[in-house]
């Protein structure tokens, strides 16, 4: 190059040092750590624990009371047979 081109970087004034800047920065690599390993009995058990199904269903009162009367005839059934 001769002694009387200048350079872009000289020309430019401080928008060109802000891109000659941008071109040394480092890209930006994040560490980030591992999860930990995936347990998938336990995922399941505490989802299925936190769903609304799980446990025992609540019964409205005829329901209980016809289940109470079922297992009653159920039960004089089996003494009748006894």
């Amino acid at each position: 190059m001769s002694a009387k081109t200048f350079s872009r970087a000289a020309s430019g004034g401080a928008r060109a040092t802000v891109k000659q800047l941008r071109r040394m920065r480092a890209p930006l690599a994040l560490q980030l750590p591992a999860p930990p390993p995936r347990n998938h009995v336990a995922q399941a058990l505490a989802l299925r624990s936190a769903s609304s199904g799980a446990g025992r269903h609540i019964r409205s009162q005829g329901a209980q009371r016809r289940a109470d009367r079922m297992a009653l005839q159920r039960a004089m059934q089996q003494d009748w047979k006894d």
